[in-house]
Formats: structure tokens, C-alpha cells, sequence
């Protein structure tokens, strides 16, 4: 189960860095990204910094799979540069994050596809005195920690009914073509 929640940051960021290779720093952290953190860690930037913020429970479609959305995060930093300021910079990269994002497992198979992208700033007066920007793309990733095995059979029983004679009244027509192991 901890397998996905230690790993899926690292293989976010590798495909990111895919993305944007011109990032120095492009790697996965526990929680949030904040101005102590740049100055403590010693962030080469420009960074993107993939982080699981928050897990809860989905809705289960089907079957006894329980699927959990995970809250994602790219924290982008950017200095300002030569040619080029921070939050030019930054803009850019989340852009680019932002159309990459959408759609992928990363290469999972416990992962489902990427939606709701958002892109903010989160640049505060503190970000303003250290001379940095930092942006934030977040998203849903779904994902399940008991996926099923890729040759494991589906626990479906499958039936075939002619129309008119399909529904409730008419259960007793159907015929059996397939079941469940």
C-alpha cells in the first residue's frame, strides 16, 4: 500500500523533468513547499517539486476495488535569470505542466488518469523579498493500493437478452454466455 504513496512522487517528477529539462531540481518531497523549505533545502532552481498532499476515498464503480483520489502538487520555483524573470518563467513552465498533466497514469498500473489541473501562485510577501516565484499545479490522480493483477480474470457473469424481452420481467430469457471464476 505505502509502495504507491513513497513512490508516485519520484516517478511524477521523472516524467516532468521529461517535460521541462531545463529544470535543475526536479525530484518528489513530502508535503507542501514553502519559502522555509527553498532556503533550508538549498532548491537549485528552476525546480518543480511533485508532492501528494492529501488522499481520500473515491466513489467505487464496481467490483471490490476501493479507488482513492490522491491531491497532487508540482510546486514550480523560479529565480529570476538572465534574459528572464521569475515569474515569466515560472508562467511558462506552468503552462507547459498544465497541458503535460492531464490524462496520465506515469506509467502506473495502480493509477488512474490525471484530471482537474489547476494552476495558482502562491507567491506571498515572503516570496517577494526572496527574490524567487513559486506556482503550484495540483490535481486528482485516482489510484487504488489493490490493483488487479493484468491477467487476473474480472468477476463478471455476462448475459446476453433480445430486445424486447430485456429487464426486470424478463430475467428468466437471458442466457448465461459467461461467469465469474
Amino acid at each position: 500500500m505505502t509502495g504507491l504513496l513513497q513512490e508516485l512522487p519520484d516517478a511524477v517528477a521523472v516524467r516532468l523533468k521529461e517535460v521541462l529539462p531545463a529544470s535543475r531540481t526536479c525530484k518528489g518531497i513530502t508535503g507542501r513547499f514553502n519559502l522555509e523549505r527553498l532556503k533550508s533545502d538549498a532548491i537549485q532552481t528552476p525546480a518543480v517539486l511533485v508532492s501528494i498532499l492529501d488522499i481520500k476515498q473515491a466513489e467505487t464503480a464496481a467490483g471490490a476495488f476501493h479507488t482513492f483520489d490522491l491531491a497532487m502538487a508540482a510546486f514550480i520555483v523560479t529565480k529570476d535569470a538572465l534574459g528572464l524573470d521569475r515569474d515569466t518563467a515560472a508562467a511558462a513552465m506552468m503552462g507547459a505542466l498544465a497541458t503535460a498533466i492531464p490524462d496520465r497514469r506515469w506509467g502506473r498500473p495502480d493509477c488512474g488518469q490525471a484530471r482537474n489541473v489547476r494552476g495558482q501562485s502562491v507567491v506571498t510577501a515572503g516570496w517577494q523579498k526572496s527574490a524567487a516565484s513559486l506556482w503550484a499545479v495540483t490535481w486528482t490522480q485516482p489510484c487504488t493500493f489493490d490493483p488487479a493483477a493484468p491477467d487476473a480474470p474480472l468477476g463478471v457473469d455476462l448475459y446476453v437478452g433480445q430486445s424486447p424481452d430485456i429487464g426486470a420481467d424478463h430475467v428468466d430469457d437471458y442466457t448465461r454466455i459467461g461467469e465469474a471464476p
